[in-house]
């Protein structure tokens, strides 16, 4: 997905939707909740990624952290991914049934505000996601703030 494809899917949204709470539980028992990380991180909803989307997001931690952007990956119970290696910015989740998944589609991007700032058709390219965020006017001030 183009970032113009991205900035057009994100203004037509409407006016920002607010993000739907859940709690789910990852490979390692531990519940985890959206409300943990609204208003401090922004997140990126991914429904069933593959393997290899996981390993690109693993790869890219560190841009991950800069954008304060949390990829949480919404996988289907007893899936083998759910046990992969672990990142800062990577929260895998039991999604039994997908039905938190169903409410957020293949993937959608909440920013710190909670709003929801784009859906996306597939799992987007983080650079485009990235990219998309650095034109964010809160994201913006942070680089000012931070100097990078």
């Amino acid at each position: 997905m183009s970032l113009l494809t991205a900035l057009l899917t994100a203004a037509t949204l409407g006016p920002p939707a607010l993000a739907a709470p859940f709690t789910l539980t990852g490979a390692d028992g531990r519940r985890w909740s959206l409300s943990s990380a609204l208003g401090r991180e922004r997140l990126l909803i991914v429904r069933n990624p593959s393997a290899a989307y996981l390993n690109t997001v693993r790869a890219q931690d560190t841009a991950l952290q800069v954008r304060d952007l949390r990829v949480v990956a919404l996988l289907p119970p007893d899936d083998a991914r759910l046990n992969g290696p672990r990142t800062l910015m990577l929260t895998l989740l039991a999604d039994p049934g997908g039905k938190v998944g169903a409410q957020y589609g293949p993937a959608t991007l909440i920013g710190k505000d909670r709003g929801v700032k784009a859906r996306y058709p597939a799992p987007p390219a983080l650079n485009t996601v990235g990219a998309l965020i650095d034109t964010m006017p809160m994201r913006q001030q942070e680089r000012q703030e931070r100097g990078r």
